[in-house]
C-alpha cells in the first residue's frame, strides 16, 4: 500500500497554485522524509533531499503553525547523528493537531498512524496513548465509527499498561463521543458519570472539564437543556486551551437556541464566528445561525448561510446537521415544500453513514414537514430560566468585550 495515501489523494483534487495544494505537499514531503531517516539513518544538513523538502516549506504562507512545525521536524531530521525517534514524534503529533484544527482529519488520520507507527508503546506511553485517542477522534469526525472505536480500546490498553489514569479516562471519553453518535445515549452518560466521579477531587480538572462537557451534550439530546447549560458552564473553568473553551462555549449557546431563547444564543455564536481557533466551532456557529436566522424570519440571513456552508466540504455529521437544518429553515420561512428534498437527503445520508441519531433527527423533521401546515417566524420570547440566568449575563458581556455587531 502506498504510505501517505490520504495526502496524495488531497492533492489529487486541488490545484497547485491553491495554498492548500502547497501545505499539503510540503506535509506529505516531511512525512516521506522522516520515513526515509527511519530505514536509512541520519542525513546531512546540505542533503539535496533536505533542501528540497525545505523549499516545500518555504511555500506555504508565513507564520502559519504548519510552517513552523514541518521546519522543527525537518530540523531535528538533519540535526541528528543518530536515528532518534523521540527527536520527532512530539513534532509529528503537533503537526497532526494543526491539521486537527483545520478539520483535515484524514490528513491528521494519517499522521497520528505515522506517530503510534513510529513510537514505542512502552517507552513513549502517554504519547501513543494520546495518539490512540486523537486518532478514534478524527475517525469519527469523518464517520468511521468502528474504527475510532478500536483506537479508543488501544488508547486504554497502552495507559492502562503504562498506569496512565489521565489517557485511560481520556480515552473512555472519547468512547462516550462514539455511543453518542451511535445513538446510544444511556451507555454515554454512564460512562461519563463514571468518569466526572473518578476525576473530582481537583487533581484531573482537564479530564473533569471534557468529561461535564460530553455530559451536557448528553443531557441536550435528552432534552434537558438547562441542566446541558449548567453541565457545559460547569466544565468552562477546568478547560486547559481556548479550544476546549470555544467548543464548551458553543455548547452553552446551543443549550440556549434549544430554550428557544434565541438572542442569548447569537449572541455567543457571533462571538465564536470572529474569535474561535478550530474551524469545526466557526461551521457550527454559522449552521446554528442560519437556525436562528430562520426562527427570527429573516430569510436574506439564512439565505447568505445556506450558501456559504453549502459550498463547504463539511465533515459527514455537520452535513448531515445542514441538511436538516436547511430543510427545517424553509418550513420555518413559510416553504415546507423546499425544505423537502434536503430532509429526504438528510435521511439518505444519515442512514448510509450511520449517523443514528440524526437519522431519528431527519425522520421526524421529514414527518412534521408532510403533515403539518406552515408554522409563522418563531421569536425569541421565552423567559431566561433563573437557573441559567447568570449563564446569559455573562455571555452578553463576552460580546459586549468582544466588540462583535450583527
Amino acid at each position: 500500500m502506498l504510505r501517505h495515501l490520504a495526502f496524495f489523494e488531497e492533492l489529487a483534487k486541488a490545484k497547485e497554485s491553491d495554498t492548500v495544494w502547497r501545505a499539503t505537499s510540503a506535509g506529505l514531503v516531511v512525512l516521506r522524509l522522516v520515513d526515509r531517516w527511519i530505514v536509512e539513518g541520519p542525513v546531512e544538513h546540505n542533503d539535496w533531499n533536505v533542501a528540497s523538502v525545505r523549499e516545500a516549506i518555504a511555500e506555504i504562507e508565513d507564520a502559519t503553525p504548519q510552517r513552523r512545525v514541518l521546519s522543527s521536524i525537518v530540523d531535528a531530521v538533519a540535526g541528528s547523528k543518530a536515528v532518534n525517534i523521540r527527536a520527532v514524534t512530539p513534532r509529528l503529533m503537533a503537526y497532526a493537531q494543526t491539521l486537527e484544527y483545520d478539520a483535515r482529519w484524514t490528513l491528521s488520520i494519517d499522521v497520528y498512524r505515522s506517530v503510534i507507527g513510529h513510537a514505542h508503546p512502552a517507552d513513549d506511553a502517554d504519547l501513543v496513548a494520546l495518539a490512540f485517542i486523537q486518532l478514534g477522534v478524527c475517525l469519527r469526525n469523518v464517520g468511521d465509527l468502528a474504527a475510532a472505536l478500536e483506537a479508543c480500546e488501544r488508547a486504554q490498553d497502552v495507559a492502562n499498561a503504562a498506569g496512565d489514569m489521565i489517557g485511560v479516562l481520556r480515552a473512555r471519553i472519547v468512547e462516550a463521543k462514539i455511543a453518542i453518535s451511535r445513538g446510544n445515549l444511556p451507555q454515554a452518560e454512564r460512562i461519563l458519570d463514571d468518569t466526572i466521579e473518578r476525576a473530582e477531587g481537583g487533581s484531573l480538572p482537564d479530564v473533569r472539564s471534557r468529561a461535564l462537557h460530553e455530559r451536557a451534550t448528553v443531557a441536550g439530546m435528552r432534552g434537558e437543556f438547562d441542566r446541558a447549560i449548567q453541565f457545559a458552564y460547569a466544565a468552562l473553568p477546568f478547560a486547559s486551551s481556548q479550544r476546549d473553551r470555544d467548543r464548551i462555549l458553543s455548547d452553552v449557546a446551543t443549550g440556549f437556541l434549544s430554550l428557544g431563547l434565541l438572542d442569548t444564543a447569537r449572541d455567543a455564536y457571533l462571538v465564536l464566528i470572529a474569535t474561535a481557533q478550530d474551524q469545526y466551532v466557526r461551521w457550527t456557529s454559522s449552521l446554528n445561525l442560519m437556525e436562528i436566522s430562520a426562527r427570527q424570519g429573516a430569510e436574506t440571513v439564512f439565505d447568505h448561510y445556506r450558501r456559504e456552508l453549502g459550498a463547504v466540504d463539511l465533515p459527514p455529521y455537520l452535513r448531515g446537521k445542514f441538511l436538516i437544518i436547511v430543510g427545517n429553515g424553509y418550513r420555518d420561512l413559510g416553504a415546507p415544500e423546499t425544505g423537502l428534498p434536503y430532509l429526504h437527503e438528510a435521511v439518505s445520508y444519515a442512514s448510509i453513514n450511520e449517523l443514528n441519531h440524526l437519522l431519528f433527527e431527519a425522520e421526524e423533521s421529514l414527518a412534521a414537514s408532510r403533515i403539518t401546515a406552515n408554522r409563522p417566524p418563531l421569536l425569541a420570547v421565552a423567559e431566561i430560566p433563573v437557573q441559567v440566568a447568570g449563564v446569559a449575563e455573562a455571555i452578553r458581556s463576552m460580546r459586549e468585550t468582544a466588540g462583535v455587531g450583527d
